[in-house]
């Protein structure tokens, strides 16, 4: 008789990618409950090579580039400029593919290009940001993100696409406990809901936002996850 039980199953194995190290088990924590019995999260990092030292003097800002801030494996939070992240993440994609993933799936809401890949690849900002702009209608949205030097990108950004945005910062591998102090700064703009513009804040720090501002709450982490069962569960 065939074993059709759970660990029999045939699991599709979808690529985690991070622009910090992995494993990620801050982001996992919230996710991998959520997820299908039939899913396989693989993680990969873009940093898993690097000391946090390699990865300040090879990757960290300039003036003028583009912010973006991530964990890693210890916990410690790191800063890198976008451009010099790219050809990380693309070497991820590169390896996840060849190793066998069915799709591959980034953990981070920033702007990136165009990556090569032969598989599925899910990017979460195009779609979040569409999902926003779509909530918001002619709304002002309350963004939170991690670093004072992404408030006036991330502004500029959504002012692009047509949505009126008020910004605060708190980072959630720094500052986890200032989360309510930076709802509230976003609440004063009287906003629909509130957008926390990192993969890194946690199903824990939506609800402090929540009891802090009372307005709804959009966590990118659980809502990609709810996407990766819709098209692979």
């Amino acid at each position: 008789m065939a074993d059709t039980s759970v660990n029999a199953m045939k699991k599709t194995i979808i690529a985690a990618i991070t622009i910090g190290q992995a494993p990620r088990t801050d982001i996992t924590a919230d996710i991998r409950p959520m997820l299908s019995p039939s899913i396989e999260l693989r993680e990969y990092g873009a940093l898993d090579l690097y000391s946090k030292a390699e990865c300040e003097k090879q990757f960290g800002p300039r003036s003028g580039d583009a912010v973006l801030v991530s964990r890693m494996r210890d916990g410690s939070q790191v800063k890198m400029a976008e451009s010099a992240v790219i050809p990380l993440v693309q070497d991820c994609i590169c390896r996840a593919e060849k190793e066998g993933a069915k799709a591959t799936v980034l953990l981070c809401t920033g702007h990136f290009p165009s990556f090569r890949h032969e598989r599925f690849l899910l990017i979460p900002q195009p779609v979040i940001h569409s999902m926003v702009k779509a909530l918001a209608q002619d709304s002002t949205v309350g963004v939170i993100v991690p670093d004072q030097d992404q408030q006036m990108q991330v502004e500029q950004l959504f002012s692009s696409n047509g949505v009126s945005v008020i910004t605060a910062a708190a980072s959630p591998y720094l500052e986890s406990d200032k989360m309510k102090e930076a709802a509230t700064a976003a609440a004063k703009g009287k906003p629909a809901f509130i957008y926390l513009d990192c993969m890194g804040y946690s199903a824990n720090m939506k609800q402090a936002v929540h009891q802090a501002s009372g307005l709804p709450v959009v966590l990118p982490r659980t809502m990609i996850a709810r996407m990766i069962n819709e098209l692979f569960a």
